[in-house]
């Protein structure tokens, strides 16, 4: 199977928050559109550099639920306020500034799939690739069959609080829910996955699972040296994402195996509820069974 490149679908759904809650940090910022989602609660941006926080790249951006939906295309140049809460970020104040003659980004829908990697879903048994632990300990998949097994995708250097802090920070909660069920079963696992193949070693992810909470073996942080590892298991799962200039444009994707390998569920963005994959873990515990399991709609 070879190295395969992957590319960028951004995550799609509109945040509920507006801004002055909760608020942190406040960038202005300028930028160009490459596309209009859900109705324009979300804008995908190829902007500037934002010093001290982020680098320029092509990201998704939620717009405040209160913001009035300025009519834009793609290639329109803006203006906005960008404003980066604890656990959430959206952008305001957004103003149509000239008209660009380059969209780097086109719909979702043109972006082709990786080359002879299949694409899995819900019964299909996941291959078993291996990587190192936060410990740099080898290890692969096959290891966890007996048990309900859950695995996320991150980069540690990931600045948005709404994408891979969103899923570290339900990881350390659903640990802790189950860690304390007397109904939760003996054995599960949860993974986080870096596909930052040349960044993230066990060291950093060692510390990144400790600044979000990590504290037990049924937690575990794992990384790769091999770029085709990372390649192949994305591309099973509808991982996207493409390295611009050190940093990472990306989607989201949690799954969720039963005892024997299976894929029993795949999130596709950020939404997911705690409660659910709790539950999930609980009854494959009890009953290890994939089937009649119904695939969750798709989202870019």
């Amino acid at each position: 199977m070879g190295c395969t490149a992957l590319f960028y679908v951004g995550c799609e759904e509109a945040d509920q928050s507006g801004p002055g809650e909760i608020a942190n940090r406040i960038y202005e910022v300028r930028g160009v559109v490459q596309e209009i989602r859900k109705d324009g609660d979300v804008l995908v941006i190829d902007h500037e550099e934002i010093p001290g926080f982020m680098r320029q790249m092509i990201m998704p951006f939620k717009v405040a639920k209160e913001e009035p939906r300025v009519p834009l295309i793609p290639g329109d140049e803006i203006e906005f306020v960008y404003e980066v809460a604890d656990v959430k970020s959206w952008i305001y104040r957004i103003r149509k500034t000239g008209v660009s003659k380059e969209v780097k980004l086109g719909s979702a829908d043109d972006i082709p799939d990786p080359e002879d990697v299949p694409v899995l879903t819900i019964g299909d048994e996941l291959p078993d690739y291996h990587f190192r632990n936060q410990d740099g300990k080898a290890v692969s998949l096959h290891q966890f069959r007996g048990m309900p097994l859950a695995l996320t995708f991150v980069f540690t250097r990931c600045p948005v609080p709404d994408y891979c802090p969103a899923m570290m920070r339900n990881f350390d909660e659903v640990e802790e829910i189950l860690k304390s069920d007397p109904a939760a079963p003996d054995q599960w696992k949860l993974l986080s996955v870096s596909f930052d193949s040349w960044h993230d070693n066990p060291e950093t992810m060692k510390a990144y699972g400790l600044a979000f909470g990590r504290d037990s073996e049924k937690w575990g942080l794992l990384s790769t040296d091999d770029c085709c590892t990372i390649n192949e298991i994305s591309g099973n799962v509808g991982l996207k994402f493409a390295d611009k200039d050190g940093s990472f444009v990306h989607n989201l994707r949690t799954v969720v195996l039963d005892r024997e390998g299976r894929i029993t569920r795949i999130f596709t963005d950020e939404d997911w509820k705690v409660p659910d994959l709790v539950a999930e873990l609980k009854r494959l515990g009890k009953t290890g069974d994939s089937r009649d399991i119904a695939k969750p709609a798709e989202s870019n």
